[in-house]
């Protein structure tokens, strides 16, 4: 596994990336969420069989922290820079919670490129960011760690001023690749996974072809919550798009 940067303008983005490009098995690019640095997919990058990229957005993990920047269009040129400079091509996209947003967003302006996507457990919105929603997440803690500690105030605030609502459901239908969309459903999960009925219908309704995976023992935090399936359902995911390549 590698570690380096990868210049965005004025940004410096943090970037993993684990394998060699292979003819059998597309290249994978991990979009994590909200908060993620490019660490918290180092379990999937660890056993994965083939070529997987990580990166932290700006204000996340060791990239740097730009005052502006932080609406859609700007995580998109931060993915933009990232695909750039590895040169990966016909590759598979996933993106978890948020980042299923920006996954979203890149791969409707790029699936010429892109043989598969997978979206965990996120209702195909790119949501604003309240005030009330910064000081949540500043003072949040998970796993006994500070949220602060893997993305900056300052990121959090750029989204709070910048980031604006767009609902991309009118949107699903121009995707013409095959989508996964990993769902929690355990109800009695801590933090509770953000898949309704209703946002499930919307997917099924607009989305061919399209494929459900759900996590019995999962809320929304299926990558640690049930970590052994998660690595697996994407191994068969990039297999099988292997296999319709070959």
């Amino acid at each position: 596994m590698i570690s380096y940067f990868v210049h965005n303008g004025g940004v410096v983005l943090h970037v993993l990336e684990n394998g060699e490009p292979s003819s059998t098995m597309p290249s994978l690019l991990v979009i994590g969420g909200l908060w993620e640095p490019a660490e918290r997919a180092i379990p999937l990058l660890s056993n994965l069989p083939g070529h997987t990229v990580s990166f932290s957005f700006r204000g996340r993990g060791l990239s740097s922290t730009p005052y502006g920047g932080y609406d859609l269009e700007d995580h998109l040129s931060d993915i933009a820079a990232i695909v750039a400079h590895t040169g990966i091509e016909h590759y598979c996209v996933l993106g978890f919670s948020r980042g299923a947003s920006y996954a979203l967003g890149w791969s409707l302006q790029n699936q010429e490129q892109i043989k598969g996507l997978i979206l965990v457990d996120q209702p195909p919105i790119h949501r604003s960011v309240s005030p009330e929603t910064v000081d949540f997440w500043c003072g949040l803690t998970y796993q006994q760690v500070p949220i602060l500690n893997y993305m900056r105030r300052e990121a959090l605030e750029g989204l709070g001023r910048e980031a604006e609502e767009l609902d991309f459901t009118s949107q699903l239908a121009q995707l013409k690749l095959p989508v996964t969309l990993f769902a929690g459903r355990d109800r009695a999960a801590e933090i509770p996974s953000d898949i309704s009925e209703e946002t499930l219908d919307k997917y099924k309704q607009y989305l061919s072809p399209f494929h459900v995976v759900e996590f019995l023992h999962s809320g929304h935090m299926i990558p640690d919550e049930e970590q052994q399936k998660y690595i697996a359902e994407v191994i068969l995911f990039l297999y099988e798009r292997g296999l319709a390549d070959g």
